[in-house]
């Protein structure tokens, strides 16, 4: 499989963004390798990642880990970005790592957070990710754009926390770099870590205010019933 770019699209209903379809064909095209795009559809993002699983093991065999390009079928690739994708791929490949693109929730922040630590994992914001050079370590992504060598064992889950949090916490091996090159769209506001689980997109005070001390306490909670 190592000739065949594997790109993941969990759906809820088997569609997925042209253009971004045609981004993805190209970058296999480049990459000189054959393509293969394995979609599923099902009532929940966990499903669906479960069950692009399923498909794939019926090419792959586990322990062997594939590398796996996920898209998220609401991502929105522009025209012309397949030179930057390709670049980051090959670079994920040579450094045996895995790599992950930002892209802004519906509330303008971005995606891509400092830390696994429920303590502090906060959201970066566009300021500081400006300022940070290509292929940074960062704590976590979104699964909306990644690509690493996947454990075809696993099962995604998830509960107040988004799948693709457990999996890195999971995995807490697996280092994420962040292709900066990459420029994606979203169509749709997802958090990736929902206000009600208490780890949010704003950092508390740090001068130990009576109001900073809630947001720990919640945060401390919903690392405890996620475990």
């Amino acid at each position: 499989m190592s000739e065949t770019l594997i790109i993941a699209i969990p759906t809820h209903d088997s569609r997925a963004v042209v253009q971004t379809m045609l981004e993805l064909m190209q970058v296999g095209r480049e990459m000189g390798r054959s393509v293969m795009v394995v979609t599923t559809e099902a009532s929940n993002i966990p499903r669906c990642r479960n069950l692009v699983l399923d498909r794939i093991r019926k090419y792959v065999t586990p322990p062997e880990r594939p590398w796996v390009l996920w898209v998220d079928s609401d991502i929105l690739i522009p025209p012309d970005s397949h030179p930057a994708i390709v670049e980051a791929l090959t670079w994920a490949e040579r450094h045996d790592v895995c790599i992950a693109a930002n892209y802004m929730m519906g509330n303008g922040v971005p995606v891509l957070m400092r830390s696994r630590d429920p303590e502090k994992a906060y959201h970066y914001t566009p300021a500081e990710l400006e300022e940070m050079p290509p292929y940074a370590e960062v704590g976590m992504a979104g699964f909306g754009f990644v690509y690493l060598r996947q454990p075809l064992d696993y099962l995604f889950h998830a509960d107040r926390v988004g799948e693709d949090v457990h999996f890195w916490w999971d995995f807490p091996d697996i280092r994420i770099y962040w292709a900066k090159q990459i420029r994606l769209g979203h169509k749709k506001s997802v958090l990736l870590m929902p206000e009600s689980s208490g780890l949010g997109t704003e950092p508390p005070e740090h001068d130990g205010s009576a109001a900073a001390r809630p947001n720990r306490q919640a945060r401390r909670r919903a690392a405890k019933e996620s475990r």
